[in-house]
C-alpha cells in the first residue's frame, strides 16, 4: 500500500530536500525532518527564511527530529523510528562522501531501515568516464561511488536515483551556471546540437522517489529518470527561449579551452557546476545506456506521469 511507510529526510531544508518533504508529506507518508539543534537555534538568530520553512513542514504534519550525521548515537536513534531513510545532504565537495558514510553506519546498525536513497539525483556515477571529468567534480562524483559500494556491502535495500538537471537550477539560467537568470542580449551555448541534456524538475523527481520506495520492481536498483520530452541540447533551449519571448538573441559559443580555463579560475560551488557542464560535453553523462540488471526507466514504470517539460517552465518564467 502506498502511503505508508515513515520517512525520515535528511537535509530536508535544503534546495533538494524541501521537494523530498514536500513530496513525502503530499503522498501521505508519515514525514520526520532531521535537524541539527545549532541549526535551529541559528535559523531563530539569523535566518527567518528557514524558520518559516520549518513552521510550515510542521503546519503540514512533519516531525521535527533532532539529530546530527556527527552524532552517531542521535542518528541511530532517528532512523530506528523511520522505515524510509532519505538523503538530501548537500553537495559541498567530496567531504559528501563522509556524511553519508554515517549515515549508512547509522542505518546498519539500527537494522529496520527497508528502503535507503542517498543522495544523488544526477548522472549514473557507476557509468561515467572519470578520467573526462575535471575537478572538483571528479572527486565528488567518485565520493558519490564509494558511497554506493558502502550501501551495497553492508547489504542496506536502497534505491539510487539518477534525474541529471534539475530544472529549478538549469532552466532559469538557460544552463549557464554563471549568471542568475535568463539572458537579455547574450547567450552563452556550451557544446552543440548533437550532445543533449536531460531536465527533470523536482518537484517530478521527488514525487517518483515516493513511488519507488514503495516499489519493489526498484528495489536494489538504480531509477533512471529520462522523459523523452525533456531530452535536447543548451543550443536547443536557448532557441526554445527565443521562440517563447520573440526575442533574437547574440549567441556564444563558449570553446571548450575557455570553458577549462574557466573551470579552474572559479570558486567552490561555480567551479563544480561548470565541471558537471564540461563533463555533460566531455564524458556524455545524460548520454548513458540502462542496464536491465541494474537499472529501470521511470518513464516505463510509471506511464501515467505526466512530466512538467522544459516548455512548461520556460512558460512560468515568462509570466514572472
Amino acid at each position: 500500500m502506498v502511503g505508508v511507510s515513515r520517512i525520515l529526510v535528511i537535509g530536508g531544508t535544503g534546495m533538494m530536500g524541501q521537494h523530498l518533504v514536500n513530496a513525502s508529506l503530499a503522498a501521505g507518508h508519515p514525514t520526520a525532518v532531521l535537524i541539527r539543534p545549532a541549526a535551529t537555534e541559528d535559523a531563530a538568530a539569523g535566518d527567518p527564511g528557514r524558520t518559516k520553512l520549518l513552521e510550515a513542514f510542521k503546519a503540514r504534519g512533519a516531525k521535527i527530529v533532532y539529530g546530527d550525521m556527527n552524532d552517531h548515537e542521535s542518528l541511530v536513534a532517528a532512523c530506528k523510528q523511520v522505515d524510509v531513510v532519505i538523503s538530501a545532504v548537500g553537495h559541498h565537495g567530496p567531504d559528501l562522501e563522509g556524511g553519508q558514510l554515517k549515515i549508512v553506519a547509522a542505518i546498519k546498525e539500527a537494522g529496520n531501515i527497508k528502503r535507503f536513497v542517498p543522495s544523488e539525483y544526477g548522472c549514473d556515477v557507476d557509468q561515467v568516464e572519470r578520467e573526462a571529468v575535471m575537478e572538483p567534480a571528479r572527486s565528488i562524483l567518485q565520493a558519490k561511488v564509494r558511497v554506493r559500494q558502502a550501501v551495497r556491502a553492508a547489504g542496506i535495500p536502497h534505491t539510487f536515483i539518477c534525474s541529471y538537471w534539475a530544472h529549478g537550477f538549469v532552466l532559469p539560467r538557460l544552463g549557464n551556471p554563471e549568471v542568475d537568470g535568463p539572458p537579455d542580449t547574450t547567450a552563452t551555448i556550451f557544446g552543440d546540437e548533437k550532445t543533449q541534456v536531460i531536465f527533470v524538475h523536482e518537484d517530478d523527481m521527488s514525487m517518483l522517489v515516493m513511488k519507488a520506495v514503495e516499489d519493489p520492481r526498484t528495489l536494489n536498483k538504480i531509477l533512471y529518470v529520462r522523459p523523452p520530452a525533456n531530452k535536447c541540447s543548451f543550443s536547443d533551449l536557448v532557441g526554445v527561449w527565443e521562440d517563447k519571448t520573440g526575442k533574437r538573441l547574440d549567441k556564444y559559443h563558449m570553446p571548450q579551452e575557455e570553458l577549462v580555463k574557466r573551470i579552474q579560475e572559479s570558486p567552490f560551488p561555480l567551479n563544480f557546476q561548470l565541471a558537471m557542464v564540461h563533463a555533460t560535453m566531455a564524458a556524455r553523462v545524460c548520454d548513458q545506456t540502462m542496464d536491465a540488471s541494474a537499472g529501470v526507466e521511470a518513464t516505463q514504470l510509471y506511464p501515467d506521469v505526466n512530466f512538467a517539460t522544459v516548455h512548461d517552465y520556460l512558460d512560468g518564467l515568462i509570466n514572472i
